[in-house]
């Protein structure tokens, strides 16, 4: 049985905003700076959990290279959204906002649920609630007490705008 929103895809303004969300790099990098973050690269593509070592930190990546992990990820985003969001129809901004957030926040199932059920006011609730970080070990194991990163919070804003 088709989902009601099979035929949306993620929009070009959609993968812009990502891009400006996420910011672009050529590079690996530390995601919240040295000793903080997760070893990563491009369009905020993980490498692995834990900081990048010497070697990662001097390693170019072409932008083939992050076009096609950022065209990747999306696709599978994609259809996780599609399944998921399948009884109730999504705008074009709406889906385009579940696809950033689900970039950012690994399988965010309750979101999804409420998306699907039609609570709009539900999902822009939820989203607005993932403003935290957590520090991981090397293995992802969170370490320490989250903290409130003002950036996140600002971009919960704009991709949960679309469903006031």
């Amino acid at each position: 049985m088709a989902g009601v929103n099979d035929h949306l895809s993620f929009s070009p303004s959609g993968y812009g905003q990502l891009r400006t969300r996420e910011g672009v790099r050529y590079r690996y990098y530390n995601d919240l700076g040295a000793h903080k973050g997760n070893c990563t690269w491009g369009v905020g593509t993980l490498a692995h959990f834990g900081v990048c070592t010497d070697v990662e930190l001097k390693r170019q990546v072409t932008a083939n290279d992050v076009n096609r992990a950022l065209a990747k990820h999306v696709r599978k985003l994609e259809s996780y959204v599609r399944k998921k969001v399948n009884s109730h129809p999504l705008t074009q901004a709406q889906f385009d906002g579940l696809i950033s957030f689900s970039y950012n926040v690994a399988s965010p199932s309750s979101v999804m649920e409420s998306a699907n059920n039609g609570d709009m006011k539900a999902v822009r609730d939820k989203m607005l609630k993932y403003v935290y970080v957590f520090q991981h070990d090397k293995h992802g194991r969170k370490v320490g007490a989250p903290y409130l990163l003002p950036p996140l919070y600002h971009r919960r804003l704009e991709e949960s705008a679309a469903f006031k």
